[in-house]
């Protein structure tokens, strides 16, 4: 820094009213190689020569100014906050660079854990070979309005859709409910089924803006084959089934009488299906479960000629409770509402064939 500032004062000493202009390109050059090497080393180093650079001196700078927007593809002018804020994307994020945007992708976002307004500098020599460095934390993170929603379960509906209905949180299914109170189901679309290999029991991650849950997409799907390091992997959704259907999905002799052959449905447990369909195999009668979110006329169709009704009080909507209720009472059905446990179905069904002649009852 010594031999430039002296340079600098020599050039001042010299100007004189024929040679501003040379003054002036010699004073802006000999500043920009003190940004630029800042910017590259962090110092300035030790020049043996500071005369005019000749022709191939200038060549050689402006190449590694070129070079230097290669390797640093966004940066701030200040080197002593180097990086630009990261914008959050429903899928990984964006740097606004001087040389154009550049995409952070979502394993590159969920890898180092970065966050909306995150100073990120990306390095490297082209877009596709990029590195990603945290040079700030994020002081504007509280503004995004991106809300993710992690290890959704995707299940089959019985009309053959794909649907994100319940996540995994705390070792247990529970159902997704956006307000809080009312449960609120996702229907995957066809791109990110292809995207993914989704299936039933995929899980995932989406993510929607905070403003309209129809914005939503899946941006991440569990187990990733590279690691993890950012959250740990979930257990399969299997893992998390109530492990009771073993015990309790036998009959005895005076119950395989009542049901044989009798039509039951169940409305809003369909995620629960793996518990009750067995119940249905071996008591030899036929059951049907809606997730309660199907149209009104096919729910109407289907509920016609059944003979009992059960309503899943703890994950049925308003909707499909009503509709149940309504058709239970316009075709004369009995109506049961218990809770999603495969004991309190189980209790639901006996009870409801068995005392037919009673038309609403509850268990709680």
């Amino acid at each position: 820094m010594k031999q430039i500032s002296e340079e600098l004062i020599s050039c001042i000493h010299l100007l004189t009213d024929e040679n501003v202009t040379e003054t002036r390109d010699r004073v802006n050059k000999l500043f920009d190689f003190i940004e630029l090497s800042l910017t590259l080393w962090g110092s300035i180093p030790t020049i043996d020569v500071l005369a005019e650079p000749d022709k191939s001196e200038e060549e050689s700078l402006n190449s590694i100014n070129e070079t230097s927007q290669k390797m640093i593809a966004t940066t701030r002018s200040d080197a002593s906050n180097l990086g630009t804020p990261m914008e959050r994307k429903l899928k990984g994020g964006i740097l606004k660079g001087k040389q154009g945007d550049i995409y952070v992708p979502e394993k590159i976002v969920r890898m180092h854990g970065f966050e909306h307004g995150d100073y990120i500098e990306a390095i490297g020599d082209s877009l596709k070979d990029l590195v990603f460095i945290k040079r700030k934390n994020s002081v504007t993170k509280e503004e995004s309005n991106r809300i993710e929603i992690d290890y959704c379960v995707l299940t089959n509906t019985s009309d053959g859709l794909l649907v994100a209905d319940q996540t995994i949180a705390d070792g247990k299914l529970t159902r997704i409910k956006l307000d809080g109170e009312s449960p609120y189901q996702f229907l995957i679309s066809q791109r990110d089924i292809d995207t993914y290999s989704l299936k039933d029991g995929s899980v995932v991650a989406i993510a929607y803006h905070e403003s309209d849950p129809l914005s939503f997409r899946v941006v991440w799907c569990y187990p990733e084959r590279t690691s993890e390091p950012v959250r740990s992997e979930p257990k399969p959704s299997s893992f998390y089934k109530d492990g009771t259907a073993k015990k309790e999905n036998m009959w005895t002799d005076i119950e395989l009488n009542l049901l044989k052959n009798k039509k039951i449905v169940i409305i809003g447990a369909d995620f629960r299906s793996a518990d009750f369909m067995p119940l249905a195999e071996n008591g030899n009668f036929s059951l049907e479960i809606f997730s309660g979110d199907e149209s009104r006329n096919r729910i109407k169709a289907a509920f016609k000629n059944m003979d009992l009704i059960i309503s899943a009080s703890e994950h049925s909507s308003h909707r499909s409770s009503g509709l149940a209720k309504e058709c239970a009472k316009k075709y004369k059905i009995p109506f049961r509402a218990a809770p999603t446990s495969q004991s309190s179905i189980k209790k639901a069904m006996i009870h409801g064939i068995k005392e037919s002649y009673i038309p609403f009852h509850s268990f709680f």
